[in-house]
């Protein structure tokens, strides 16, 4: 009876250890089952936020061809370890109150790996505080505006550089070769050019330059004359424009039409080819000197790509490869980290470089992007940028 008595006893325990071995091991499964339904998707969904509407909506176009080229390009490769790579437009109109409508929308979902945008300057930053509470890693491939990464969001990074680096070498090209001692100075009233034009003013100021004329535009004006006779009577020998490419090209085009001589300066707002269209005339639009970041035609790693959007007729001016790059960037990080969440991606990037179409790209603990040289260029009659001074 003992002996038997002991046996039962120890089968009991062996029995209850086997029970919790089992449930162990079916939380385990379901564990692991869920962290790869995380890890690997359907699809990698990126959104792409930018105006597809209204005046602005050639910006959306533009970003949107490099954005899809990207994922083509990596889809045809079998995409992310077998996962397609999705781009989904989201239309903000270049408005903060709606891209935050559209934020709001996107981080609800819970359906995007990540966001590329937003396009213009005051809609991100309208927005960048949201996708950081949210841990939504977010990459603006245009947004050149200080206090966007001022605020060291650590998910908010940039593909390009920003407008102190960019009103430098404006002032500098103003200053220095243009020589120019009566600028007059405009900007649109918005975010983005009424910051820029104000550090354009202070870097003047420093190189004993001071502006005949200050003046804010408002958006959607298209009737350049009278402010064109004011300049002209205070004998300004240069224009400089804080401005989106609708506004600039109507600026440019009534200077052509009046056949004032005038050297006008703008920022990089206007480099597609949209503008030079609305000017009406390739001499016009070749005339205006505009400051841009890396011109992506000059990368060896580019060529491939233009050559082949190029035979699609699809746009690679100015920041389309910015978008490619974005997306190139997303990728890579999911890839390495074998994660989807915001927060562990951006630690990826802050730590590490990456290859993209535009060379290798790093960023600094604000999320700009390291080694973004601006300089002057003019856009000649095939849309391509020229840099017309070295301001490195």
């Amino acid at each position: 009876m003992i002996h038997y008595g002991f046996d039962l006893l120890y089968m009991l325990m062996l029995y209850r250890h086997f029970k919790i071995l089992m449930h162990m091991t079916m939380l385990i499964a379901a564990c692991l089952h869920l962290n790869s339904a995380l890890a690997a998707p359907q699809s990698i969904k990126i959104a792409l936020v930018a105006p597809f509407t209204g005046p602005y909506g050639a910006y959306g176009t533009l970003l949107l061809s490099g954005a899809m080229q990207a994922a083509n390009d990596i889809n045809a490769k079998g995409g992310l370890k077998g996962v397609t790579i999705e781009i989904l437009p989201v239309d903000d109109q270049c408005s903060p109150d709606i891209a935050v409508k559209q934020a709001e929308n996107i981080i609800k979902d819970q359906q995007y790996q990540a966001v590329i945008g937003h396009v213009c300057s005051a809609a991100t930053l309208a927005t960048s505080s949201m996708y950081a509470r949210a841990k939504v890693l977010t990459i603006t491939p245009t947004a050149t505006n200080d206090k966007i990464t001022d605020r060291k969001f650590n998910t908010v990074f940039r593909m390009t550089g920003t407008d102190q680096q960019q009103s430098v070498v404006a002032a500098n090209f103003i200053a220095k070769t243009l020589k120019s001692k009566r600028i007059a100075i405009l900007h649109d009233q918005e975010l983005y050019s009424k910051d820029l034009a104000d550090l354009v003013s202070e870097q003047l100021l420093h190189l004993d330059t001071a502006p005949v004329l200050y003046q804010g535009v408002a958006r959607g004006t298209r009737n350049f004359t009278p402010i064109i006779k004011k300049i002209k009577s205070l004998n300004a020998d240069a224009i400089y424009f804080a401005g989106l490419y609708p506004e600039v090209a109507a600026l440019a085009k009534t200077l052509n039409v009046l056949e004032l001589q005038i050297p006008l300066i703008t920022a990089d707002g206007v480099a597609l080819n949209k503008f030079s269209n609305q000017v009406g005339s390739k001499e016009a639009a070749r005339a205006v000197l505009m400051t841009f970041g890396d011109n992506p035609s000059s990368f060896v790693s580019s060529r491939a790509v233009i050559n082949n959007m190029q035979e699609r007729n699809l746009e690679t001016t100015g920041y389309a490869l910015y978008a490619y790059a974005a997306v190139q960037v997303i990728v890579k990080a999911i890839e390495v980290t074998n994660s989807t969440e915001g927060h562990i991606l951006a630690n990826w990037l802050h730590q590490h470089e990456v290859d993209t179409v535009l060379g290798k790209k790093s960023w600094d603990t604000n999320g700009n992007v390291n080694n973004c040289k601006f300089r002057m260029y003019t856009m000649q009659s095939d849309n391509k940028l020229t840099p017309i001074q070295d301001n490195s």
